[in-house]
C-alpha cells in the first residue's frame, strides 16, 4: 500500500493549518485521534478546553520532548505563540495539571504567572502516528536528530531550565501527506517533506530570523489562499527575512495584496483548481481524492 506521503508532486503552498495564536500542552500520555477527543483528557475537561481556546481564538497542541524523557514526563510545560504578523511573541510556563489551562489568560500570555518569554524559536514536528502513521513513522526521527542539533545550536540563549526544549514532538498539524510536517514558533511558519537534513537548515535560517521558501506550505496567520500568495511574493522576490511580508489582505474574492516591509505592496491572483495530478489518500487507509491546488499569479 502507498502511504500518503510517499507522493512528492503536490504543491504545498497555501496547506498550513490557520492559526494566529498557539497553546501547546505538554503530555506524554497517548493522544487519541484527535488532541480534543476525550480520549487523553477525559470527555468533560476536553470540552471545557475546547471551549477555552475557543473563546481565546487559540489553537491547541498536545507536545512532548523527543525520545524517552518525553515519554516520561510528569509535569506539563506550557508554550503560548502569538503568531500575528507584527506581534510575533512566544512564552513559556508550568502548570500542575492540564485543568489548570483553564484559568489562564493565553490571550495575554505575558500576564500568566510565572511566564518567561523565549528569545529563540521553537519547532514542533507532527508525530501523532494514532492519527496518521506517516506521521510518526517520519517525524519521529527528525524530531529526535533535530533535538540534539538544536541544543547545540541555541547554546548561552536565554532559556530556563523548566522550558529548555527548542524541538517537540506535537500532535496533529493538518497535511499528514507532507509529512514530516514542521511548524516553527512563534511565526507559524509551516513546512512539508521536512527530511531530517532540510529540518536542520530551516532550523538554523529560523534562529537567524530567516526562512526557508522551497518547502514552504504557508504562515499559519492567513487564510490558505493567503499563503499561496505569501509564498508566491516571497519566493518571486526572495525575501527569505521574516518580518520581510507584514500582511496579506484580500482585496476581491480571488486577488490578494502582499504588504512588505520595504512599503512595497504586491497583488496575487490566487485560485484553487482540481490538478491532473493523480488521485491519492489525504490521509493513510483512505480512499483516495483528486487534488486541488492554489494557483498563484502575480498581476
Amino acid at each position: 500500500m502507498t502511504a500518503c506521503s510517499d507522493f512528492f508532486d503536490e504543491p504545498l503552498p497555501g496547506t498550513a493549518l490557520e492559526a494566529t495564536r498557539w497553546v501547546c500542552v505538554e503530555f506524554s500520555h497517548g493522544w487519541g485521534h484527535d488532541a480534543l477527543d476525550g480520549h487523553a483528557l477525559g470527555e468533560e475537561l476536553a470540552s471545557q478546553i475546547k471551549a477555552h481556546m475557543n473563546a481565546h481564538n487559540a489553537r491547541f497542541q498536545f507536545i512532548r520532548e523527543p525520545g524517552r524523557d518525553g515519554q516520561d514526563a510528569s509535569g506539563h510545560r506550557i508554550l503560548v505563540a502569538e503568531s500575528t504578523p507584527g506581534n510575533e511573541a512566544l512564552y513559556a510556563t508550568t502548570i500542575n495539571s492540564v485543568s489548570d489551562l483553564l484559568s489562564l489568560d493565553v490571550s495575554h500570555p505575558e500576564t500568566i504567572p510565572g511566564a518567561t518569554a523565549l528569545d529563540s524559536p521553537v519547532a514542533l514536528i507532527c508525530t501523532h502516528g494514532k492519527r496518521d502513521v506517516c506521521c510518526a513513522l517520519k517525524g519521529r526521527p527528525v524530531a529526535a536528530l533535530l533535538s540534539q542539533h538544536a541544543s547545540g545550536s541555541t547554546e548561552g540563549a536565554d532559556a530556563p531550565e523548566t522550558t529548555s526544549a527548542r524541538v517537540w514532538e506535537t500532535s496533529h498539524t493538518g497535511g499528514h501527506r507532507f509529512a514530516p510536517a514542521m511548524i516553527v514558533l512563534p511565526w507559524g511558519f509551516t513546512y512539508g517533506r521536512a527530511g531530517a537534513q532540510v529540518a536542520r537548515q530551516i532550523w538554523d535560517l529560523a534562529v537567524d530570523g530567516q526562512v526557508e521558501l522551497d518547502l514552504l506550505r504557508g504562515r499559519s496567520a492567513f487564510s490558505k489562499p493567503g499563503q499561496a500568495a505569501e509564498v508566491a511574493v516571497r519566493s518571486r522576490f526572495h525575501l527569505t527575512g521574516v518580518a520581510d511580508v507584514v500582511a496579506v489582505e484580500n482585496t476581491s474574492e480571488t486577488v490578494f495584496r502582499v504588504v512588505c516591509a520595504d512599503g512595497s505592496a504586491h497583488s496575487v491572483e490566487v485560485v484553487q483548481t482540481v490538478s491532473d495530478l493523480p488521485a491519492r489518500p489525504a490521509t493513510c487507509g483512505k480512499g483516495e481524492k483528486e487534488v486541488k491546488v492554489f494557483r498563484a499569479t502575480l498581476l
